[in-house]
């Protein structure tokens, strides 16, 4: 009986190791992070091995050999270390002094954020501005991202860039922001940008009157008076097209180029006379796709394309179109895969799938 009881232990902390890495699990939503019967549970995964042993010492047993009192302390020792690694102290003591550990919160005069103390924060004037789940705040005299003092940043002037996507209807927070001598983004400042004269594009881009931004980088040559965004990803001024913070090095006439096709990642374009086809991950993300007629290009399903003559394959692991040639282009379909056919679409004649011959009609 007793072996049976000692295996049976093992089996229990043997599993522990695991609780303990999923424990935080419990406070993912909102509010949890303060419950008391989360903490209650939580107590329970983290000491369970001291109430096991706590059990072999009032039984008087030993632990296969080992005694009561030094499974006891063993046990005592890990899992306090082990609850110093996760930072649950912290948390325990947060739960009962009833202090939020999810953003930013005001007792007293203490500011919290994700439960922990910000030194030097005044709570009488402590305030989180932009959305319900705020990152950035203000006191008196100081800014806050995440909990973090922005040194050098204005209480008084700090406000929020407009975002061109309120005009319909989203109401999230700024991405930029400024005070009376910077712009920010994210808590940092962007380099040599006008407070006065900075707009929020869309996306990630932002100009003053002499630079344009993606982020924190300056658009080198970039336009700020014909600078147009096309998507929140890709823009054009009158002289480059630009996706992300990289300048497309193609030759492509800006004024007539247009995005035809802006799902997802399939993202098509033109400039009246080329078909492009971006690929978010390259050095160069604009590629030209040689010989297709632009003015009946066509979208399909599962990454092909096509015009009036030709069709094509998008295969984003290679990061290269694939002219399937021996396709009929006024009889070919793209769907859902047909596992009779092993193939993901098909024409009068043949079967693809994945941008490849698969077989012939018969």
């Amino acid at each position: 009986m007793k072996l049976f009881l000692d295996i049976l232990s093992t089996l229990g902390l043997l599993i522990w190791p695991l609780l303990m890495m999923m424990s935080p699990m419990l406070f993912d939503a909102p509010g949890s992070e303060s419950s008391k019967s989360n903490l209650a549970f939580l107590l329970l995964v983290i000491f369970y091995p001291v109430i096991i042993f706590i059990g072999y010492k009032l039984f008087g047993m030993t632990y296969f050999r080992i005694s009561a009192d030094r499974a006891l302390l063993t046990s005592v020792v890990l899992t306090v270390l082990v609850a110093l690694v996760f930072g649950y102290p912290r948390f325990i003591m947060n739960v009962v002094s009833g202090i939020s550990g999810n953003g930013y919160f005001v007792k007293g005069d203490k500011v919290y954020y994700d439960g922990k103390s910000i030194a030097g924060a005044q709570g009488s004037t402590f305030k989180t501005i932009g959305e319900k789940y705020a990152r950035y705040a203000v006191d008196e005299k100081h800014v806050y991202f995440d909990g973090l003092m922005i040194v050098g940043a204005e209480a008084a002037s700090f406000t929020g860039v407009s975002n061109p996507n309120n005009q319909t209807g989203d109401v999230r927070s700024p991405l930029f922001w400024k005070d009376q001598a910077h712009v920010y983004l994210e808590g940092r400042q962007l380099p040599d940008a006008k407070p006065a004269e900075f707009r929020h594009l869309g996306g990630r881009y932002g100009s003053d009157s002499q630079q344009v931004y993606y982020g924190w980088q300056v658009l080198q040559g970039a336009n700020p008076v014909s600078f147009q965004l096309l998507s929140p990803d890709i823009a054009k001024d009158d002289k480059q097209v630009f996706v992300f913070d990289k300048v497309c090095r193609l030759s492509v006439s800006t004024a007539e180029f247009r995005l035809l096709s802006n799902q997802d990642l399939a993202v098509y374009a033109t400039d009246g006379q080329h078909l492009f086809v971006v690929f978010f991950g390259t050095p160069e993300p604009l590629q030209i796709v040689a010989d297709a007629d632009p003015a009946t290009f066509t979208l399909l399903e599962r990454a092909y394309f096509k015009d009036n003559k030709r069709v094509y394959y998008r295969d984003s692991s290679l990061n290269k179109v694939i002219w399937l040639e021996a396709a009929d282009a006024s009889s070919f379909v793209a769907g859902n895969y047909d596992v009779n056919t092993d193939s993901d679409a098909h024409d009068v004649s043949r079967y693809y799938l994945g941008g490849k011959l698969v077989a012939a009609k018969k």
